[in-house]
């Protein structure tokens, strides 16, 4: 008999400790949305009792936890600035309709993409615009062919990844099209996640030390490997750069000397003048006639290949 009451003592202190901490995360929830608490007054009349006194510093305690998290008050008013700047701006790929899209909020499954809706076409021509772009760039494919679509990236953004390893953008493209089309990708900072600098840095560096083969190797090296959501880990650059063939000490001086950083943001300036703002954000572009159009986004490869069906 006394097991029994001591079992049951046991279980409802379980429940009861249960119910606190419930209480306690949703009171922490509340507050964090700014809300405050009304607590009944234990003081005389006449006395005042300020905010924090009225929530205990509650509200306080937490948001200075949150602060050491990111090393500072001033951290943390930046990196929620930028989250939220990100999610809610309209021309940048990955706001929060693009995240709902992503993972099939908005009533469209992944699965299902090619029945979403379709960039409307907004060809327009610019012959020597156009021109400059491919002479700077690095082409895949048959080199002389007319049409050359140029993806301007970030390696280490979701949509990106996405567009490389998912949708297989690049992949499909060299495939349905071996000869009528060149590939190239170009460097663009986006948002700038925390790797986005060196990795364009590291892919320039081995144009210059190596050429466009070099080039290559490092991008697709890169990307191969930044799937799921994870991306290439930066310390391992410097074996992907061994494994293509540079001289990595020549290689590493450049990458820390930061010396193709000019060509790393006239791309991503260059990208800009077309209008593509975010990542990934593609150039379809008809040499001969000067004539171009863009995708804004990862989009499914159909969309990729009706525009460039219309620009034949």
């Amino acid at each position: 008999m006394t097991n029994i009451s001591h079992t049951r003592g046991k279980s409802a202190l379980t429940h009861l400790l249960l119910i606190v901490l419930i209480a306690m995360s949703g009171v922490q929830i509340y507050l964090l949305s700014g809300n405050t608490l009304s607590i009944p007054s234990l003081q005389k009349a006449g006395e005042s009792q300020t905010k924090d006194e009225s929530v205990f510093g509650i509200k306080k305690a937490l948001l200075e936890i949150e602060y050491d998290k990111v090393g500072g008050k001033e951290n943390y008013d930046i990196i929620t600035a930028v989250q939220k700047k990100t999610i809610t701006d309209p021309n940048n790929p990955q706001n929060i309709e693009a995240y709902k899209k992503y993972l099939g909020m908005d009533g469209k499954t992944e699965g299902n993409q090619g029945t979403q809706e379709q960039p409307k076409p907004t060809t327009k021509t610019d012959k020597e615009a156009v021109q400059k772009v491919i002479d700077t760039a690095v082409l895949e494919g048959n080199k002389d062919a007319d049409i050359v679509v140029v993806e301007y990236s970030d390696t280490e953004c979701p949509f990106c990844m996405k567009q490389y390893s998912v949708n297989k953008i690049r992949e499909k493209l060299l495939e349905k099209y071996p000869n009528q089309i060149a590939f190239a990708f170009k460097n663009h900072r986006g948002v700038n996640h925390r790797g986005t600098e060196v990795k364009a840095l590291a892919m320039l560096c081995a144009k210059k030390l190596g050429g466009d083969e070099a080039y290559i190797k490092m991008y697709n090296g890169i990307m191969k490997e930044s799937v799921g959501g994870a991306v290439y880990e930066v310390a391992r650059l410097p074996d992907l750069a061994k494994e293509i063939g540079l001289d990595v000490e020549k290689w590493q001086t450049c990458v820390d000397g930061k010396e193709m950083l000019s060509q790393f943001q006239a791309e991503t300036k260059e990208g800009q003048s077309f209008g593509l703002t975010g990542t990934p954000g593609t150039l379809i572009i008809n040499k001969k006639t000067g004539k171009y159009d863009t995708v804004s986004g990862a989009y499914p490869f159909e969309t990729f290949v009706q525009k460039i069906e219309a620009l034949k």
